[in-house]
């Protein structure tokens, strides 16, 4: 069985942090967190993250390991895996299609990062979801 992915804690945090306001230690790492939600499905560097939020590349990783206790690389890959599982989960659409829509550019890589943090290719993710059982049977 598919284990849920092993972010939510990081994720949460953050999504909390920007919610609630921002960290008057690292307020430019929340703006980062906002950058990913309304762009996690483009290609961009972490400079250009970075950038966005007024600091130098060096600064911007410093500072969103400090506050998340990831890199700022990990976090995006992350949450665009949990985007993907959220479009699996739904249906209506391709493995390939959804790799391209959250962010991935590469089916291959899309697959083995799906399962490297969920435990299963993302078909396989999908097929249960295709497998449970219906309510209105």
């Amino acid at each position: 069985m598919p284990r849920e992915i092993q972010m939510p804690d990081v994720l949460a945090r953050a999504e909390a942090a920007v919610a609630s306001g921002v960290d008057a230690a690292h307020p430019a790492v929340h703006r980062s967190i906002v950058f990913v939600t309304e762009r996690y499905h483009e290609k961009f560097a972490a400079s250009a993250v970075a950038e966005h939020c007024g600091l130098s590349r060096f600064q911007f990783s410093r500072n969103f390991h400090a506050t998340f206790e990831i890199t700022f690389r990990e976090y995006l890959l992350r949450f665009r895996i949990r985007e993907a599982c959220r479009r699996l989960a739904a249906g209506g659409q391709s493995v390939t299609g959804i790799a391209y829509a959250v962010g991935f550019h590469d089916g291959s890589y899309f697959a083995r990062m799906f399962r490297r943090y969920v435990g299963v290719l993302p078909s396989q993710y999908a097929a249960r979801r295709d497998d449970a059982p219906r309510s209105d049977a």
